[in-house]
């Protein structure tokens, strides 16, 4: 039996001070998003547990630096906190259930009646190697925490300890970079703009108002300038860039710098749409030149949004928002690209903003829904399985397309715990059927690179008992699996528990071909762009004729995606398509008929 915290850390003081979490059922993402924030969130996804926080002594006091988990105002166990921080070595603390701890059961009753049931953290370190935080994870429910997820834990505290020490230097060298450039920075643009709307307004009714435009900039190739070449090459390049800007920008105009590679250039006066464009076309010109260091040629990889006053907003910050959302659509369409501001783009734009933090909410409490996706034997002309397809309705913004929060939260480390919650709802579900169909259900292949997936798939068999047999997971070859023989042993792993294989969207992203010869499918899906030039396009034809022999040859099944014709249908069937899925036989509906394996009205 493990001793408890107050005997491995003798001294302590189990009732020192006072720390809670905000009120109102928050979800927490609050902090150093782009690095604290990330190692909260790390540590609750690498130990599976609702809250990952990283807290920090400031001032004498401690305080929450990145918290992340769903929020009602409980207390800490800061006694817990404040014993691992006394040890003068550094450690990982785990209570598995704090409830029977003898050391917990002295803290104050406001820390006992939150309703912690476990918890781990890895102590934060200065230079001096004293103690100055955690990186912590807690659990409503008592748990074993395994010596690997507890390894995992210590590097992140090694991690967050680094970012620590280097804070004060990051902030030194904020400062000379803003002295870099000599420019001013967001509050002036502001101020700026701010005059500028206001003689808009002052303007006689029956004159024409005054128009300007705001071009936001960015240069992509700072962060890899510096960790090459160092950051006197990213300084060099950023009086460059400024010069550049300078020399092409207009009288009455504007330059302000935002910080890293952002920069702002308000083109004053009333401008038409035509200057506007013939300044953001030399603005691109200039800055796809590479900048000059040392006798290297160094690309930027600039991109540009521009919005027009009054045409896309009549205010400040109106303005300056729409000059975001169309940089982010220049970002997306490739380097040196700008983008005009529309209303779709700033639609968009708008969904997108706040869309991590309502992800994480909705995948804290599970707020995710199945619609459920047939698919037939071409023979037979039977549903055989059906495809869970996950759907999020967004509070205040409705049903949010999976295009665009599946992304989000593969760029966030959200998409295991999205996955896994599918997994296993589809798989309870499946087991009420009436039939024994098999399911489908779609993982990312990060599960794959992570060395994850063996357990997700056994967890998930061992809680629902669902036959292995009736399971396929699908993976997307648009994303890599990592090394290819750690993907073949992963694979080979979930296969050997029975358990189907397949290869999804194929013919769209990595090697298609070569990862049918490398790794165990049972199954190759034809994307939906194979499908839909059948009967209209020969070469698509003969491609998709190809493509199915050699699928045979290999011992895999095909499914084609997306079959919307009876001309489609009959092509597949002809050329050994074995299985199909798509709006000719059946749309995604949420809730299934019953008896479970009856046709679908189309």
């Amino acid at each position: 039996m493990p001793k408890p915290f107050s005997a491995r850390f003798p001294g302590a003081n189990p009732q020192a001070e006072r720390l809670v979490l905000p009120h109102a059922g928050q979800m927490l993402g609050t902090g150093d998003e782009t690095v604290f924030g990330a190692f909260a969130r790390l540590a609750a996804r690498d130990l599976e547990a609702p809250f990952g926080l990283v807290i920090v002594r400031e001032n004498g006091r401690l305080q929450i630096r990145a918290a992340f988990g769903p929020s009602n105002g409980q207390a800490l166990p800061i006694s817990v906190i404040r014993a691992q921080m006394s040890s003068q070595r550094r450690v990982t603390l785990d209570v598995g259930d704090l409830a029977h701890d003898t050391g917990f059961a002295a803290a104050g009753v406001e820390e006992r009646a939150a309703g912690f049931g476990a918890y781990a953290g890895a102590t934060l370190r200065d230079e001096s190697g004293a103690s100055v935080g955690v990186v912590c994870v807690l659990d409503a429910q008592p748990r074993r925490f395994t010596r690997d997820s507890l390894a995992a834990l210590t590097d992140l505290g090694r991690c967050a300890s680094a970012m620590l020490i280097l804070e004060p230097k990051a902030a030194t060298d904020s400062s000379a970079a803003a002295s870099v450039t000599g420019l001013p920075g967001r509050e002036a643009l502001e101020q700026h703009i701010d005059k500028l709307v206001a003689a808009a307004e002052a303007t006689a009714p029956n004159a024409l108002p005054p128009g300007f435009a705001i071009l936001r900039i960015d240069i992509a190739r700072l962060s890899a300038l510096n960790d090459m070449h160092g950051r006197g090459a990213v300084d060099q390049s950023l009086k460059q860039v400024v010069t550049r800007l300078r020399a092409v920008a207009p009288s009455h105009s504007f330059l302000a710098r935002l910080g890293g590679g952002g920069f702002a250039l308000v083109l004053g006066g009333r401008v038409s749409p035509a200057e506007i464009e013939a300044v953001a076309l030399r603005v691109m010109d200039r800055l796809r030149e590479a900048a000059h260091v040392d006798g290297l040629d160094l690309p930027l990889r600039p991109a540009a949004g521009v919005a027009t006053f009054p045409t896309d907003a009549s205010d400040t910050l109106g303005l300056l928002r729409c000059a975001e959302a169309a940089l982010s659509q220049a970002k997306r369409e490739g380097d040196g690209r700008h983008v005009h501001c529309t209303p779709e783009l700033l639609r968009t734009y708008v969904v997108s903003a706040g869309l991590e933090e309502d992800l994480q909410r909705a995948t804290m409490i599970g707020a995710f829904a199945l619609n459920w996706l047939p698919v037939i034997d071409t023979a037979t002309e039977q549903v055989v399985s059906f495809e869970a397809l996950v759907r999020w309705d967004r509070p205040g913004h409705g049903d949010i397309s999976p295009d665009l929060f599946i992304p989000c939260a593969e760029a966030t480390g959200l998409i295991e715990q999205i996955d896994s919650w599918v997994m296993m709802a589809a798989c309870h579900e499946a087991q009420t059927w009436e039939r024994a169909l098999g399911v489908s259900v779609n993982v990312s292949p990060v599960w794959v690179s992570h060395n994850r997936l063996p357990a997700l798939v056994r967890r998930v068999l061992d809680e629902t008992g669902l036959d292995p047999a009736r399971l396929q997971i699908e993976l997307s070859e648009r994303v890599p699996f990592g090394s290819d023989g750690m993907a073949r042993r992963e694979l080979a792993r979930v296969r050997a528990m029975g358990v189907r294989l397949a290869l999804d969207d194929f013919g769209t992203g990595y090697s298609c071909l070569g990862m049918l010869g490398t790794y165990p499918f049972d199954q190759v899906k034809l994307d939906r762009q194979f499908v839909s030039a059948l009967g209209r396009d020969r070469r698509a034809e003969a491609i998709t004729r190809s493509v199915l022999q050699m699928v045979q040859s290999l011992g895999m099944t095909s499914c084609a995606e997306g079959v919307e014709t009876e001309e489609q249908l009959a092509f597949l069937d002809a050329h050994g398509c074995e299985e199909i899925q798509g709006y000719l036989i059946g749309r995604p509906i949420p809730t299934l008929p019953r008896p479970v394996g009856a046709a679908p009205e189309p």
